[in-house]
Parts: C-alpha cells; sequence; structure tokens
C-alpha cells in the first residue's frame, strides 16, 4: 500500500510540499504529470491534473527511486502552491488511486525505519530536531542523527558477549585448567565497560535535560513575591500580582532562554 500526506505545515503558505511513498509513486507521478519519462532526482516543472483531465496546479515533482529515497521505497514529491484549496483537492486525487492512502502520522519515518534507512536514535532525534526551540538543542539532535551511536552499544555487547563466554568457558572446562587468570583479566575489561556505560547514562541524562529544559519551580510563603519574580524573568505579564493572599492557585508556566538554554519557569502557590 502506498501512501501520501502533505509534508509541510499545514495552513496557507507560498508553497507546500506532498510526499507519495511506495509502488504507486512512479506511476502516481506519471498520471499527474502526464510525463511519459520521468527522469530521477531532477526537479521537473509540470502541471497536475486530476482523472477527469482538469488541472489542480502548476509546480515541481521529483522522483526519488528506492533505495536512494526517504524511506526506502520509491518516493514522489509534489512542490505546490500553499493554498489550502490546492492542498486540499491534491490530497482528494491522489486519495482516488488505488492502493494508496493518507499515511499516518510518522508513517513515513517508521518506514524508513523498517527499510533500515534510519534507526531507532535517528528516528527519536528527528523529532528532536523538529521540535528543537533553541540552538543548543538543534546542534544535539543534529550530533545524534549524524552520530553512529549504535555502533557504540554494540561494540558494548560483544565485549560483554565474549566475557560471558570465557566465563562459561570456565564453567564447563574448569577440570582442564582454562579458568587461570580468567577472572583477573576480565576484570579490569568489565571496569571499563562499566565506565564506559555510566558516560553514556550522564551524557544522556544531560541530553535529556537540554531536550526538554531545564525546570525551576519558584517556592516560597505568600505574598512573598514570586509572582513578580516570574513576571521579571518573563519580562512581561505571566502571573496576577496582587496584595491579596491566594491569588494565585493553579501551577503557572513560562518558557526563557537563557544563554542558549531552555529553561521553563514554574509559579506556585504560597
Amino acid at each position: 500500500m502506498s501512501i501520501f500526506a502533505l509534508a509541510t505545515a499545514p495552513g496557507t503558505s507560498g508553497l507546500a510540499v506532498i510526499r507519495v511513498s511506495g509502488k504507486e509513486a512512479f506511476k502516481v507521478a506519471k498520471t499527474l504529470s502526464k510525463f511519459k519519462k520521468i527522469k530521477p532526482r531532477v526537479a521537473n516543472f509540470s502541471s497536475f491534473y486530476d482523472h477527469k483531465n482538469r488541472i489542480i496546479d502548476k509546480g515541481i515533482f521529483i522522483f526519488f527511486p528506492k533505495p536512494n529515497s526517504y524511506t526506502g521505497d520509491d518516493v514522489v514529491e509534489f512542490h505546490v502552491h500553499g493554498s489550502n484549496a490546492v492542498i486540499k483537492y491534491f490530497l482528494k486525487t491522489l486519495s482516488s488511486f488505488k492502493n494508496c492512502r493518507l499515511a499516518k502520522p510518522g508513517e513515513f519515518t517508521k518506514t524508513a525505519l523498517l527499510n533500515k534507512k534510519i534507526n531507532l536514535l535517528q528516528a527519536e532525534s528527528l523529532i528532536d530536531l523538529i521540535n528543537s526551540e533553541t540552538e543548543i538543542q538543534r546542534v544535539q539532535a543534529l550530533k545524534v542523527m549524524n552520530e553512529d551511536t549504535t555502533k557504540v552499544y554494540n561494540n558494548l555487547r560483544d565485549e560483554m558477549i565474549k566475557i560471558l563466554s570465557d566465563y562459561e568457558a570456565v564453567i564447563d572446562f574448569s577440570d582442564d585448567g582454562v579458568g587461570d587468570n580468567v577472572f583477573l583479566n576480565n576484570r579490569d575489561k568489565l571496569l571499563k565497560i562499566n565506565d564506559k556505560i555510566k558516560e553514556i547514562i550522564r551524557k544522556g541524562e544531560n541530553s535529556e535535560k537540554i531536550r526538554e529544559g531545564f525546570k525551576v519551580s519558584i517556592v516560597g510563603p505568600t505574598n512573598s513575591g514570586k509572582s513578580s519574580l516570574i513576571n521579571c524573568l518573563a519580562n512581561r505579564q505571566v502571573s496576577i500580582v496582587s496584595n491579596i493572599p491566594g491569588t494565585t492557585r493553579d501551577l503557572i508556566e513560562t518558557s526563557i532562554l537563557l544563554n542558549g538554554k531552555l529553561v521553563r519557569f514554574f509559579d506556585t502557590a504560597g
């Protein structure tokens, strides 16, 4: 089953990109454009037509044959005008093709994962990149996407399997003197592996703080200036300031960039 969806943000804009992935992608491109031959990875300017030969819009389409595409399947991207009417009718036309359906949220990336175009860490970092609000978040997401982090984990796994096999050999062949120096030799290796795992966990915790933002709760007695402080930090009125005790009843949140880092402040009741 081929899938399609709007690849750009919804709403009126100058440009919209509609993506089709799967076995029907090439057929869809030829039918809508009426091109007899399509060059791969080339921007083709064309008018697009529905099944009744009525023009939908004019724009550009690019064909990415498998496996050299984002999903690993045949992919076509249509670049059309970002009118809500154009987008709606274009998607309606695509849905009329046999074996074509609207993609579920994240399904293109899921297909790329299943086709081993990306790994799980890269898939997770992609949504982090899309949701990044600060430069540090952007850099961190790209770092995970471009690093072969999986290789580090696989190397640790291989080392531990090798050590485990040494210990199993000691159990099975202890009478043959196989166990000599095995525990001593592997002790240093295990300590190094332990240090590497601790370092990975530490980096993971730091990465989570950068991704989610540092959370700071402002607490104190009633009418001690908590709301005034959060308003001052935000440089706008986030919380109501009053000399009447108990004005702040709900948790009030505001996000601020401090030295490029996202910090979430919470104003609490006294």
